[in-house]
């Protein structure tokens, strides 16, 4: 599922965005009847020399994603032999791309004359960075069959409000398909 994942990332990277962009997965695998996940990778507070704030990042991804789960009735387990889902995530900022913004008037754009009409490009240290998530779920061992990337500004990055709101609104987006937890 991982290169999955990476490779909806690297496309993502090369998007700007106005507003939150979407990809949902679509690998035509038919859904099946899941109750239980486990997580496919280890938070990133586990993995030495990463920043602070992609940890705190990693950790709101991880519990909204959890919370989305629990909402739908699925269980967690650490255990590889109960879990029907793995569920793999990620989640990222990209410091310096090309885009535009126009629902934030608080947000100082600086435009590039040379830029196609509202399209503003974001000089480095801007301080408004791109969030890129993605979310993948699917049988262990098997191909995704939920999940996606979107990715959106960040507009005020030391606003624990709005990026919460974001990553809500995203993995909400990625996870619509997603069925009730089967009982």
């Amino acid at each position: 599922m991982r290169p999955l994942i990476t490779g909806l990332f690297s496309l993502l990277l090369l998007l700007g965005c106005q507003e939150m962009q979407v990809e949902h997965a679509n690998t035509g695998a038919q859904p099946v009847a899941f109750s239980t996940y486990k997580w496919g990778v280890s938070p990133l507070s586990e993995v030495p020399d990463v920043s602070a704030q992609l940890v705190e990042l990693d950790e709101e991804m991880r519990d909204t994603v959890a919370a989305q789960l629990e909402q739908r009735g699925y269980r967690r387990v650490d255990e590889d032999q109960y879990a029907d889902m793995v569920v793999d995530y990620q989640v990222a900022l990209v410091d310096e791309f090309f885009s535009g913004d126009t629902r934030d008037p608080s947000w100082d754009k600086q435009f590039d004359s040379n830029a196609p009409q509202d399209v503003v490009e974001l000089p480095p240290l801007t301080d408004a960075p791109l969030v890129v998530m993605s979310v993948g779920i699917g049988p262990p061992g098997g191909i995704v069959i939920w999940g996606g990337s979107a990715s959106e500004i960040l507009t005020r990055p030391d606003s624990v409000e709005q990026r919460q709101r974001l990553i809500s609104k995203g993995v909400s987006e990625l996870l619509r398909d997603l069925p009730p937890a089967y009982q």
